[in-house]
This record gives structure tokens, sequence and C-alpha cells, in this order.
């Protein structure tokens, strides 16, 4: 694989220098002078709700969508945009059954709401669980963002990673989450603009070929909608139109109505009808979003004549990508791609520091805000947090180690748990000793059914919500029956 990719030129490496400090000074411009911990976390309520949309966006895009959703339309077809379509109906469920809910107090995070329902005990846990779900899942995509650095720049692992963190960091200390949100903004922009220039030139290395649209139809690439071959398809093949569309619908409303790392951008709307038009217009961009992915990876198949990864020489699937760029596109177009990857991962980087900040000041360790120097210990804490993910990501030496796919899909242990306390929480009266067991049984029941059964992954959120919700309700009856 590395003797396939071109070295950068110049120009290249210029595009790329040239685009981190852009994000750097952006950064510092736009974060303003915050004055209190709940500002430098939140803002003061003012961000624009477009913004605060493509933030969200940007914020859920790693750049392991960047080069991987590609590679699924080129090994498969479009049928992925039906998780896509559960996406949109999830948000705008969590719009009106969750959000109003965050904007009846003056919240900092999500989970100040069990304080209120479940008291402090329950919402350190809750915390608690956010953040080893956030470190995991993150501190992997760190990793990963690392390996087409590694690759195209020549960068060791550890380099990498730091060159990634500290840069993130280096806007992200001073502005906080106003600053986050503005450079992903720029990110969303730059990623999207890259993609757009893929599908355009690798249309026209095509021309000549006016049969494309008949080939891919041929081939079956153009598939939408994928139905169930079988019932039990349903539940164990992850792509079929029913458990994409459920499961996706789950997904969304867990970690767009639970997630600190999303919800954190709702709060800095200020209001709730702000905040559903960032929820919901974010859906829609990201169905948007999955679609040009999706169509870049259908110009490769195109390109490629349909060949299989290992006849192009490659070891899997998400080395499609790089490859095509580095040994096809022009210089100045390589510099403009590596800048698209630095900006996938530092979008995501950027909210995990600034929400595992905010989650461990308000909800772990909340005696810090009574304390002098909140500022300060505001801004200690997101280099604290930097640090951990540098370590973290840094023991990593490939990406056959197991842990990695645990990383990835660590949401699904903890997802349906966090969504099924706020449910319980808004709307029922279970007490804190029963959401309590309710969620350790969730966390456990997961890890066995994921562990041990072949059930399709976009199930995890739903199941996980069920068994929540099934453990907390019958010991809130059983109780009220003694």
């Amino acid at each position: 694989m590395a003797e396939m990719l071109s070295t950068l030129s110049m120009l290249d490496w210029g595009i790329v220098v040239f685009y981190l400090l852009l994000c750097v000074a952006i950064g510092l411009y736009a974060g303003g002078k915050p004055g209190n911990p709940a500002d430098y976390f939140r803002t003061s309520g003012n961000v624009p709700w477009w913004a605060a949309s493509f933030s969200i966006v940007a914020t859920e895009t790693s750049l392991l969508t960047v080069i991987s959703i590609p590679a699924v339309a080129y090994g498969g077809s479009l049928v992925f945009l039906q998780l896509a379509a559960g996406y949109i109906i999830g948000r705008i469920l969590v719009a009106w059954l969750i959000l109003p809910a965050y904007f009846r107090g003056d919240l900092v995070t999500p989970y100040a709401l069990f304080e209120e329902r479940f008291g402090n005990r329950f919402r350190r846990l809750s915390s608690f669980v956010f953040l080893l779900t956030r470190l995991l899942a993150d501190g992997v995509r760190l990793f990963a963002a690392a390996i087409p650095l590694k690759i195209i720049t020549g960068l060791d692992y550890p380099t990498a990673i730091a060159l990634i963190a500290l840069l993130t960091l280096a806007y992200t200390w001073y502005g906080g989450l106003r600053s986050v949100i503005w450079i992903d903004v720029l990110q969303l922009l730059v990623y999207t603009l890259c993609a757009v220039f893929i599908v355009w030139y690798t249309i026209g290395l095509l021309s000549g070929a006016p049969e494309a649209s008949a080939l891919l139809r041929d081939a079956g690439k153009l598939t939408l909608i994928q139905w169930p071959a079988s019932f039990s398809d349903i539940f164990f093949t992850p792509y079929n139109l029913i458990g994409a569309v459920i499961g996706g619908l789950f997904l969304a409303m867990a970690s767009h109505g639970t997630d600190h790392l999303i919800v954190q951008r709702l709060l800095a709307c200020g209001k709730t009808s702000t905040a559903r038009k960032a929820l919901i217009s974010s859906g829609f961009l990201v169905f948007g979003q999955f679609a040009l992915f999706l169509g870049a990876g259908l110009m490769l198949w195109l390109f490629y004549e349909g060949a299989s990864i290992a006849s192009l020489g490659l070891n899997n699937p998400d080395e499609l990508m790089l490859t095509f760029v580095t040994a096809e596109l022009p210089a100045g177009t390589v510099g403009l791609f590596v800048a698209a990857l630095f900006a996938a991962a530092m979008s995501t980087l950027s909210s995990s520091l600034s929400a595992l900040s905010s989650s461990t000041f308000f909800d772990l360790f909340p005696k810090l805000a009574a304390r002098g120097n909140t500022m300060l210990r505001s801004r200690l804490l997101m280099v604290v947090w930097t640090l951990i993910f540098i370590g973290f990501a840094s023991l990593f030496t490939d990406t056959d180690n197991p842990i990695v796919e645990l990383g990835l899909g660590i949401a699904g242990y903890t997802y349906g748990a966090l969504l099924g306390a706020f449910l319980m929480a808004i709307y029922s009266p279970v007490t804190q000793r029963q959401a309590i067991i309710g969620l350790v049984s969730c966390v456990a029941g997961m890890a066995a059914i994921i562990l041990l059964t072949p059930l399709a992954w976009p199930w995890y959120t739903l199941c996980g919500l069920s068994i929540f919700s099934a453990v907390s309700g019958a010991l809130y009856k059983l109780r009220i029956a003694v």
C-alpha cells in the first residue's frame, strides 16, 4: 500500500499547513472571551441554528466516514441510505419528546436532568458511562484518523496522533464550545468540497462512457431499498429496510437525545424552537452527505471497472479512496484531501474534548465550580482530556487489534441505557434505585447480546432501551404491589 502512494508535493503541504493555521486563527477569533465555565462549555445561548446544525453534522462525521462510506457503495449499493432515513425520523422524535426538557431549566449538561429526578448519584453514574463511552469510541477514532495521515505524509502513529490532538486543543483551549462550533462549520465545508471535487473529477475521467448509469443499474449499484429475504434477516442483516430504518431511528434518538457530544450544541442554541431547527435540519444534511460519499464510491467503481479489492492490491476497502486520491488527483488537490482528513478528525475530537471536560466539570466533580479560578480549571480539564486521548490512541499499533472493533461499537453497550433513562425520567415515576439497577442490568445484558448473539448492530439501541425499561418498570410495579 505505501508503495502505491505518492509523496505530498510542496503545494500540497502548503495547503495543509495553511488550513491548519486557518483553523487555529478562526477558532481564536470566533471563541471570543468566555467569562465563566457555563459560557465556555455551552456559550451564551445565541449560536445560529444553521451553525449548530452544521456543527452537529461535522461532529458525527468521523474520518472513518470519509474513507469508509465510499467503500460501502463500491462493494454494495445505496442501501446504507435506509439507515440515514431512520436518522431523520429519530431526530424528529427527539425534537418533540426529549428536547423540551432540556430548556425548562438552566442545564449545562443533559445529565443534570437526572439529578432532578434520580438524584446526584445517578447523575454521576450516567456521566461516568458517557465519559467511558466517548473515551473508547473517540480514542479509537483518533487512532484511526492517524492511519491515513501516516500513510500519506509518512509521519509515525504517535506523531500523527499528537499533531491532530494538539492542533485541536489550540483552538478549543481559548474559546471553548463557541470556537468548536465555528471551526466545525469550516471543517464541514472543507471535506464536503473535497468529496464534491472527487465526484466531479472522476466523472471527467469517465467522459466517453455514457453507459455509466446503465452499468450501475445493471450491477444493482443503484438499489435504494433492500427488503429482508426472510423474517430472521430483519434482525440479523444490518441493511434491510425494516432493521435499518428502525435501528437508525432509535440510534439517532439515543445519540442526539442523550449524548452530551450532540446535546451540547443544542443547548448552545438557547431555546427549544432554535434547537429543533438545528436538530431536524442536521438529519437531512447527514442524508445528503451520505448520498454524496456513496456517490463517490460509485464513481470509483466505474473508474476501476468493478475490480475486486484484492485485485487492486489493497488489503481492505478503506484503502480504496486513499489509493485513488494519491494516484489520480493532481498536485494541490491531494493537499485538499489531507486537509479534509484533518477536518473530519479534528471536528470529532474537538467535540469530545469540550463535551468530556464539561461533563467532568459539572457532573462528576461539581465542587470544582465552587472554587476559585474556574476558567483556568475548565481549560486545564481540556488539557487533561487531550493527554488522555493521546495516550489511549497511542496504545494501538495496528487496525487488527480486537479492541478497535470494541471501541467503534461501544455505543451499542450504553446508548439504549441512556435513552431509556431519559425517557423514564421524563415520562415515568421510577425511583433512583430502580433506575440504577435498570442501567447496570442494561449494560450487562447488552454485553451478553453483543458478544454472544448474531443480532445486527442497528438493533442494539432498541434492545438496550427495552432491557432498561423492562427492568426498571418491573421493579417499580413490584414496589407498588408490596
